[in-house]
């Protein structure tokens, strides 16, 4: 079972629906050799990611969750969303834009140690670990995701991992593939 930092126990309360049931997939299907932190600040501006993970081999992955159904999103470009809110339509980042920015800031934090880096060769200087970010979309299943060409437009499909492919029946193998 992977380690949440914080604990599940004292951040669920704070995670949205979602991010509770990634967190339980995540500790659930990831081994041991995987460490999982959840809303932790990231740098000087303090951005906050909602997972990030790391395995020895395998690397960083950072993701974000957003609890949207398809009626929440309005409209999609590829910087931004307009999403509806109680409080009325909001325009937001793309997310696949978003969590790529927290992954580049995340990975520029960690090549300022040189142990973490190349040491020569065409990558010198650039995390010696791989990295991948993806997009988490708790209430959306596969099929409502393809069914909108819109989405496909501007969220490369195989960056986000939807409603059906994080059920609790799911397996360890097939969910960490979807990884």
């Amino acid at each position: 079972m992977a380690l949440l930092i914080p604990s599940y126990r004292s951040s669920a309360s704070r995670m949205t629906s979602g991010e509770r049931r990634l967190a339980q997939r995540l500790e659930a299907n990831l081994q041991d050799d995987y460490l999982l932190w959840y809303d932790v600040p990231v740098g000087s501006k303090c951005l906050h990611p909602d997972f990030i993970l790391l395995h020895p081999s395998r690397g960083l992955f950072v993701l974000e969750v957003k609890d949207w159904k398809l009626d929440t999103i309005q409209s999609v470009d590829p910087r931004s969303f307009e999403i509806a809110t109680p409080s009325g339509v909001k325009r937001v980042d793309n997310p696949l834009y978003q969590v790529r920015n927290y992954a580049l800031a995340i990975c520029s934090l960690l090549e300022k140690d040189s142990a973490l880096t190349q040491g020569s060769g065409r990558y010198k200087g650039k995390l010696s670990c791989p990295y991948a970010y993806g997009l988490v979309l708790p209430n959306i299943t596969r099929r409502m995701f393809d069914s909108q060409p819109a989405l496909a437009q501007v969220l490369e499909a195989h960056l986000v991992i939807c409603k059906d492919e994080m059920t609790e029946r799911i397996d360890a193998g097939a969910f960490q593939e979807r990884l």
